[in-house]
């Protein structure tokens, strides 16, 4: 018997079980891998596109999301978060600058994050036209990957921050009153 065979033949079953490894038949949820995204993503709408800027933003939303293995779903299915989108074309100067913001909701509709950003066009069209393909690639990947670090790390799983300090006590003030030309008396603190 070769070396060879004797090595797959001590390898195979090492490799069949480490595959099988993460599989689960007994339904219960299993921890996700650390650093994927968790959880489900339905975007609700994104506000202030032209609808053939927001078509071709919405394949590049697609295509990012799929690179990333967040699992975004049909807006009308359940979502562990939802995402509402606005976006602005503003002129600066010569240039033309697409600000964007998503506002990320929890299944209980409470804001949970804010991401943005903004992508300056490289060419020379004003207004709507200077979002092309790249600009709009640009903003599919940046908003993406604020919201995968979001998902690895969602609120609901960030460990809480250590409590702050007690405030010090307020310094003692003596109270005056003083008459305004209206006639209403005001009171007045001045710190010691």
């Amino acid at each position: 018997m070769s070396w060879g065979r004797v090595a797959i033949g001590l390898l195979a079953p090492a490799l069949l079980g480490m595959s099988l490894a993460g599989c689960d038949t007994t339904g219960q949820s299993m921890m996700p891998l650390a650093g994927v995204p968790a959880g489900t993503v339905a975007f609700q709408r994104i506000d202030g596109l032209p609808e053939p800027q927001f078509r071709r933003l919405v394949q590049n939303l697609s295509d990012e999301a799929s690179t990333r293995r967040i699992a975004v779903v049909s807006r009308e299915g359940a979502a562990q978060y939802r995402v509402r989108g606005y976006a602005a074309a503003q002129i600066r100067g010569k240039h033309t600058v697409i600000a964007w913001v998503w506002d990320v909701y929890d299944a209980n509709q409470q804001r949970v994050t804010r991401l943005g950003g903004e992508e300056e066009a490289d060419n020379h069209q004003h207004g709507w036209g200077a979002a092309d393909d790249q600009v709009l690639r640009r903003i599919a990947h940046e908003g993406m990957d604020h919201l995968a670090s979001f998902l690895v790390a969602p609120p609901d799983r960030v460990p809480a921050p250590p409590a702050l300090p007690a405030p010090p006590a307020p310094a003692a003030s003596t109270v005056m009153a003083a008459t305004t030309h209206t006639g209403n008396t005001v009171a007045l603190a001045a710190a010691q």
